[in-house]
This record gives structure tokens, sequence and C-alpha cells, in this order.
């Protein structure tokens, strides 16, 4: 005869995980050695020195031509230990980074709500300032791993903004401003350009795969805008969502981002100069500055 497991009653709770495998991370994370996120040293998970990369100042972000008239802020440089930082985070190779970049974030957020002056008044008399923070439109692969980066960067900057000092428009008993973190922009046909991700793409590819603006999903009449995104090169996908939000009726302040892709750097090049005559002291070369 056969012993038939016997059926749970409906609505019970189903049994967790043995208590092994859940106190297997935490082991696991005892056992092995931990490195800083950024610059890779042992034995600590953010070293002091990458840690005070992510402590700056917002900077405003200049080489970006194709923002246009968008103001851009920035946390630190795409560069050396800043760009291990926000790619292991976007990557999810290192989750622990998650409550790192969220208190960046809101950090930023307010230190944007103070170089902007944020609120600044409704649109009519007595009427409470009211700002969506918008993310910009991650592809259909990021959403399907539930890598909305952008969008998580979004709601901390939110959290900041909300939590800065500042007085209602409207003076005493007037009500106070309207914060709101909206995931409402998506790309056109869900794919970047030719399928592919911003990154490896020259500057005139970035621009034609930002060419046309994103989707909105909702009204934003009335609202101030504000765009966040992880990384900002030349600024093409932050104009192009500032125009959607514009067609939806919002009014853009600007864009806050985590770190912006330093300017292209120059170089020298040696180039040859003229040959001597036999058995002369001839020029060996000369160098002239060429831009990369």
């Amino acid at each position: 005869m056969t012993s038939l497991p016997r059926p749970a009653p409906a609505g019970s709770p189903r049994p967790g995980p043995p208590a092994w495998l859940a106190a297997l991370p935490a082991a696991l994370g005892l056992a092995l050695p931990k490195s800083c996120a950024g610059c890779g040293r042992w034995e600590t998970a953010l070293c002091p020195g990458c840690a005070a990369l992510l402590d700056a100042p917002l900077t405003e972000v200049t080489g970006a031509p194709a923002a246009e008239e968008l103001r851009v802020h920035a946390v630190l440089a795409y560069a050396g230990p800043g760009r291990a930082l926000i790619l292991n985070w976007k990557n999810g190779a290192r989750e622990d980074l998650a409550p790192v970049m969220a208190a960046v974030g809101a950090r930023a957020g307010e230190q944007w709500a103070a170089l902007a002056q944020w609120p600044g008044g409704g649109p009519g008399a007595g009427a409470p300032a009211r700002l969506i923070v918008v993310p910009a439109p991650s592809g259909i692969a990021r959403r399907a791993r539930g890598r909305l980066v952008a969008a998580a960067l979004a709601d901390a900057v939110a959290q900041g903004i909300a939590r800065a000092p500042a007085p209602p428009p409207g003076g005493a008993g007037s009500p106070g401003p309207l914060i709101v973190s909206a995931d409402i922009l998506r790309r056109e046909n869900g794919r970047a350009f030719r399928g592919a991700h911003q990154a490896g793409l020259s500057a005139a590819q970035r621009r034609r795969n930002r060419q046309a603006p994103p989707r909105v999903l909702a009204d934003a009449s009335g609202w101030d805008a504000l765009i966040v995104d992880d990384v900002v090169t030349t600024g093409s996908t932050l104009r192009s969502c500032a125009t959607a939000l514009r067609g939806a009726g919002a009014r853009p302040l600007g864009a806050l981002v985590l770190a912006a892709t330093p300017p292209p750097a120059r170089a020298t090049a040696r180039l040859p100069g003229p040959v001597g005559p036999p058995g002369g002291a001839g020029r060996r070369g000369r160098t002239a500055a060429k831009r990369l």
C-alpha cells in the first residue's frame, strides 16, 4: 500500500525553506572575503575613498551638449572606481549597494531642491507646487530582469526632495508641495538603437537612438518635472525625455544623474618630420596636439 502525503488545508501557509538554506547567504558572507565595490580593496565592502566619491556635492554637467538648455547635475564622474560602483550596482553584482545608492539619491535630491530653489510656486495664486520625479525609460530586457535602477534612484531622489526644508510657496497656512515619483516613460518599441544598449555607441548613434521621444503614459499637465538617470553621456536621452514630458503638459526643470561621462581627452600624436640629408643630423620628428 502506497502512502501519499496529506494535502495541507486550504489557506494554510506554505512551508518556508529549511533553516540551513535560509542561513546560507549569511554563512557565505562570513566565509568569503569582501572587496570594495569601487576599487577592489580587500576586506571592505566600500572603502573610505570610494565612499567619499559618493559623498561629493552636486555639480552641473557641462559636457553633455545634446541636453541643450536642460540643466543637468551629477554626483560624480563616470570613470575609475566611480564607474565600477555604478556598474556593480546596475548589473546586480553587488546587491549590498542598493541601500548605499538609495542614500546617495536622497542626499542628491535634497541638494537639488536647494540649488533649483524648488518649490517656486504653482500655476495659480495659492496653488501648491507639484513635482513629478521621472526616471529615464528602461528597455524590455532590463524590465524583465527587474533591474529598474533609474526608477529606484528616482524614488530615492523624490524622498530627498520631500525632506528638504522648504516653506509652502503661498505662505503660512497654504498647502505644501506635492512630490511624487512615477515611472511613466516608455521607449518606442521597447528597445534601443538596433536592439543594442547605449554603451559602445558613437555620439551620432546615440543621437539617432534617442531621436524619437519616448511615450508618456499619463497626463502631466500642471506638473514640474525632474528627470533622473544613472549616467549621462551626450545628454540625448535626457533631452528626449524632456521633449516628451513637455508634450504631456509638464514643465521640465532639469535632470539629476549619479554620474557624468568625462569628455574625450586630448592626446599628443607624433608626426614624422622631414628626412635630413645622408649623414646629416636630420629632424627626428615634431609633435602636435590631436583631438581624439
